[in-house]
């Protein structure tokens, strides 16, 4: 058995063998952390997999880490939060969301507290400028990129991340005027 440095030097060195017992060896860990995100263990399963698969992709990167617990672990985070972010308020996250706070362990509170959230979330968003808002939605919800935004806008790129740098910041304070905890969490998640 490999100390941690022996694995991650044999695995950036392309050694499948090594990799295997690096994916066994702290699997666990990443579908955890990506379960107590999502509570959802088929989704935590993708992710998992995905930052395991991104580890071989970029392993010869692995030579500069120094700490590869810590580097894991944002790897995960970093994901998780992409994925998540990507889900929220799309079609198929909301379906998910709505099972997920139908589950009779959760209090009626968990479900008012969604409904709630959206709520907020969406309230903010339709007080923006139009063009705020169609920025930041192409940005945040379609996951375009500001050259993208632009040509389908018909506006600079700048105008584009000004559009979307206003929105951000109006939104911010929105929610901060509301002080709600949930649709906090929400926004800083849509903002990673």
């Amino acid at each position: 058995m490999y100390t941690e440095r022996e694995l991650v030097e044999k695995v950036a060195g392309g050694n499948e063998a090594a990799y295997k017992e690096l994916f066994t060896r702290y699997w666990d860990q990443i579908y955890s952390t990506a379960l107590m995100f999502t509570k959802s263990p088929e989704m935590s399963e993708d992710m998992a997999q995905e930052v395991f698969a991104r580890i071989w992709i970029k392993r010869e990167k692995l030579k500069e880490v120094v700490r590869f617990d810590a580097f894991l672990f944002i790897t995960a985070r970093n994901l998780i939060f992409d994925q998540l972010r990507q889900k929220v308020f799309t079609y198929e996250y909301g379906l998910y969301l709505t099972e997920y706070f139908k589950d009779p362990a959760l209090s009626p509170c968990d479900s008012i507290e969604l409904k709630e959230m959206e709520r907020i979330i969406r309230q903010g968003i339709h007080l923006l400028t139009p063009q705020q808002q169609t920025a930041f939605c192409l940005s945040r919800f379609q996951g375009l990129k500001h050259e993208e935004i632009a040509i389908q806008m018909g506006i600079s790129k700048e105008s584009v991340k000004s559009h979307i740098v206003r929105a951000i910041s109006s939104l911010r304070k929105y929610l901060n005027d509301h002080s709600d905890p949930l649709a906090i969490l929400v926004w800083i998640m849509l903002m990673k």
